[in-house]
C-alpha cells in the first residue's frame, strides 16, 4: 500500500539527487489491469451470491482489497525503480526486494537479452541470481568481483556472483553506468 500511496502522490523512493532512476515495470502493467478486472468481476459476482449481510460484506471488503493490492504492487514497480549512482547499484522489485551493490564490487553491467525457463528461474543457480524477470526475458547482466548474500523475497538467503534482471531501455542502463562510473 505505501507503493500506492507514493504512487498517487508522483513520488520516487531512492533514487537520490546523483542517481538515475531505471524504470522496469512497463511490460507488466496489461498483466496488473487484467488481474484487477477479473479481481473486481469476481468479487461482483460473489455479491449476487446471497451469503448473508456479513458474507456479502467481507467478501466485498476483501474484493476491494484485493484490487487494491494489484495496483499498489504495480505501483511499487513503478515508484521503486532499479538505481544506478556512483556508489551503488541497486536492483529492486517493488517492496519485494532491495538489493543493493557497491560500485566497486560490479565488474561490468552489459546488455544481454537472455529467456529463462520457468524451472531455471525459480532456483539459484551457478551463483547466478535472476532479478525479477519479465515474461521469463532479463535483458542486463551484472557481473561481481565478490560474491554477494542476497535475501529473497520468502526469506532464504543466497549467495552470487552474476545478477540477472530486466530494464525498459537498458541501453540507458548501462550509459548511465559508463557515466556514472567510479573515479
Amino acid at each position: 500500500m505505501a507503493g500506492l500511496w507514493l504512487y498517487l502522490r508522483r513520488r520516487v523512493d531512492g533514487v537520490a539527487d546523483d542517481a538515475v532512476a531505471v524504470p522496469y515495470g512497463s511490460n507488466g502493467k496489461t498483466i496488473f489491469i487484467v488481474f484487477a478486472v477479473v479481481s473486481l468481476v469476481e468479487a461482483g459476482l460473489l455479491w449476487l451470491i446471497d451469503f448473508g449481510l456479513v458474507a456479502d460484506l467481507l467478501l466485498l471488503v476483501l474484493g476491494v482489497y484485493s484490487v487494491l493490492l494489484i495496483f499498489g504492487i504495480y505501483a511499487g514497480t513503478v515508484v521503486r525503480p532499479h538505481v544506478i549512482s556512483s556508489r551503488e547499484l541497486r536492483v529492486r522489485y517493488s517492496s519485494f526486494y532491495d538489493v543493493r551493490i557497491p560500485r566497486e564490487n560490479v565488474v561490468s553491467l552489459r546488455n544481454l537479452k537472455e529467456s529463462h525457463e520457468p524451472a531455471k528461474t525459480r532456483a539459484f543457480r551457478d551463483g547466478t541470481w535472476l532479478s525479477h524477470d519479465n515474461y521469463y526475458e532479463t535483458n542486463l547482466v551484472a557481473e561481481l568481483r565478490e560474491p554477494i548474500t542476497v535475501t529473497r523475497p520468502l526469506g532464504r538467503t543466497e549467495s552470487v556472483r552474476v545478477v540477472k534482471f530486466t530494464a525498459d531501455d537498458p541501453e540507458a542502463a548501462v550509459e548511465a553506468y559508463e557515466r556514472l562510473a567510479v573515479s
